[in-house]
């Protein structure tokens, strides 16, 4: 959470990945963040 407001964007993913050797497309992205975000607000939340 680069901006520390407790919320993993689809950007803030992208970098992840990448920093770890993969390449995933915006699409890819979005679709991991939608198989954990609870309440459907496009970013995965840290209380």
């Amino acid at each position: 959470d680069k901006e520390g407001d407790g919320q993993i964007t689809t950007k803030e993913l992208g970098t992840v990945m990448r920093s770890l050797g993969q390449n995933p497309s915006e699409s890819e992205l979005q679709d991991m963040i939608n198989e954990v975000d609870a309440d459907n607000n496009g970013t995965i939340d840290f209380p």
